[in-house]
């Protein structure tokens, strides 16, 4: 091939791949500002998932181009050699060629610093975020998903099962008679309890999709099925709890849970779902308290005999 259409060609290369790492640039000075932004004036409304995404995929790009800069880079070195060989029609290297590639290898170079120093910012930026997320998931005292990690993880397991996914069930636990144990022992009591009782939640629950507090007194608990084997781990947890001696400070206080199991049957809708758990639980609070209940759609039944439900 003829010499000046080598280094044409190598001048055309260089020039897209400078123009590719601006515009990536660009978009991670966009991205960056728009994360901070987001997360400064509306934290409530902010998808900081998708802005995580998003980062990650530009730092993805940024280290792309990153080793695309040091490869061409190499390569315009080379057309700089080649140049000086090259020659006009009056045999004679032309010195725009040279010029040329000159500057194209100080815009590069200069490229390469501002690419190194948005990675680090990215990294920066990409941690914040996940801390954020971390955060806007988290039960602050008991350090299980809140309710809004629940509700989304409920609504992606349901609408998945619908789609013909596996099924899964969904306990909810209550905390017998709490506020008389906040009312006798105290409120630092009262959260003692929640922290030790989510600590016996994460060791005795076998591979849940999520262990969230709902909210006060109450937990809930996604796990696989079937519901009759799910209700029956529940109910070892329970008795596991009955037998445990809860502490506060020199205090010793009896804890006992009612729970209600359920799983999703033909409805469209989570709301039947949730009113067969409640109604369950119900059951097991209006019955006698420190009993499973699991609901199979026709009716709620109580695992194991009154006797061992109640701890004797």
């Amino acid at each position: 091939m003829d010499s000046s259409v080598q280094y044409i060609n190598f001048v055309s290369l260089a020039t897209g791949l400078t123009l590719g790492c601006i515009l990536v640039a660009i978009g991670i000075a966009i991205g960056l500002r728009h994360a901070r932004s987001s997360v400064r004036e509306k934290p409530d409304d902010f998808d900081r998932q998708s802005v995580l995404d998003m980062l990650k995929e530009l730092g993805t790009w940024t280290s792309e181009y990153s080793g695309n800069v040091t490869e061409y880079q190499t390569r315009i070195g080379e057309l700089s050699v080649l140049a000086k060989k090259a020659t006009s029609g009056t045999g004679k290297a032309d010195p725009n060629i040279g010029l040329l590639l000159n500057e194209i290898m100080q815009s590069n170079s200069t490229l390469q610093k501002r690419l190194d120093a948005a990675e680090k910012q990215l990294d920066i930026q990409t941690r914040q975020i996940e801390s954020y997320l971390t955060e806007a998931r988290t039960d602050g005292l008991t350090k299980l998903s809140n309710r809004r990690a629940f509700d989304a993880k409920i609504e992606e397991l349901f609408y998945a099962y619908r789609k013909g996914g596996k099924s899964f069930v969904l306990a909810m636990i209550d905390i017998d008679h709490f506020k008389k144990i906040n009312d006798t022992y105290g409120h630092q009591a009262g959260d003692d309890v929640l922290q030790q009782l989510a600590s016996i939640f994460r060791l005795s629950i076998d591979s849940p999709y999520l262990i969230g507090r709902y909210g006060g007194e109450e937990f809930v608990v996604l796990m696989p099925g079937p519901l009759r084997i799910a209700a029956e781990q529940i109910d070892a947890v329970r008795r596991r709890i009955a037998g445990e001696q809860f502490k506060s400070g020199t205090k010793v206080i009896p804890v006992t849970i009612s729970a209600g199991l359920t799983e999703p049957r033909d409805e469209v809708a989570l709301g039947t779902m949730f009113r067969r758990a409640d109604e369950s639980l119900y059951a097991a609070k209006n019955i006698g308290r420190n009993r499973v209940y699991f609901h199979d759609g026709r009716q709620s039944m109580l695992v194991g005999a009154p006797e061992i439900a109640n701890g004797k």
